[in-house]
């Protein structure tokens, strides 16, 4: 294996990490949808709503002040199941979760195979493996997040309590916790094409130079130097 084509699977170390950090950031901020409240029946109204997978905040404001409360996702699914799919749900949290595994591995891969200069065919394939399992795993997260926005949280994103106060949610937006996962699915794309580059040079390596026959007065003057 060539310095070069090792540069490259190394390269693909980085490219694991960005996306490591972007998975985990969408799982720990609170911003996978947003929106903004109001009460039809009084012009000074207003709040902001906005939540992640597993908390979020409210802030409601009647005009006489503006009240911060948190918002619990999992309490929200228990007391409320038709606010949102449980199911949409846990599939949009197994695909980020499985894409954050997925990624780790292929970087912990990535440091194996670039540090040998063995051409060893089990690290390349957990490398294609892991980096697709982390493209599908993100990319049934980003499905069931999609599903559960326009089935669910486009019309409203309140809970009941808030309802019955005469509070409304306008149309809800993604946020930029769900816009992570998105971005990690092209910095996963762009690790397999590099990952299909080094394939395409290691089999060029593998090929055997050609040598040109030598004529008999060649040789001839070979052997006599």
């Amino acid at each position: 294996m060539s310095v070069k084509t090792r540069g490259l699977v190394f390269a693909t170390f980085f490219v694991n990490c960005i996306v490591v950090g972007l998975l985990l950031a969408s799982l720990i901020t609170e911003h996978w949808i947003e929106a903004e409240a109001k009460m039809p029946n009084s012009a000074n109204a207003t709040g902001t709503v906005h939540f992640g997978l597993f908390s979020g905040k409210k802030t409601l404001d009647r005009g006489i002040g503006a009240r911060t409360t948190p918002v619990d996702v999992a309490a929200t699914l228990r007391n409320e199941p038709n606010f949102m799919s449980y199911w949409l749900w846990m599939g949009t949290f197994i695909g980020t979760g499985l894409g954050l595994l997925s990624s780790g591995i292929g970087g912990i891969a990535s440091v194996l195979k670039s540090s040998s200069s063995k051409k060893k065919h089990g690290t390349m394939c957990l490398l294609f493996f892991s980096n697709g399992a982390s493209a599908l795993s993100q990319l049934l997260a980003f499905l069931c997040w999609i599903a559960e926005f326009y089935g669910y949280l486009k019309e409203n994103v309140l809970m009941a309590e808030d309802r019955h106060r005469s509070w409304q949610s306008d149309l809800a937006v993604f946020g930029h916790s769900f816009y992570f996962v998105l971005v990690g699915i092209l910095f996963v794309i762009v690790n397999l094409v590099i990952l299909v580059v080094v394939l395409v040079m290691e089999k060029k390596e593998r090929r055997p130079v050609r040598q040109e026959p030598v004529d008999e007065k060649t040789a001839g003057a070979i052997m006599l130097y």
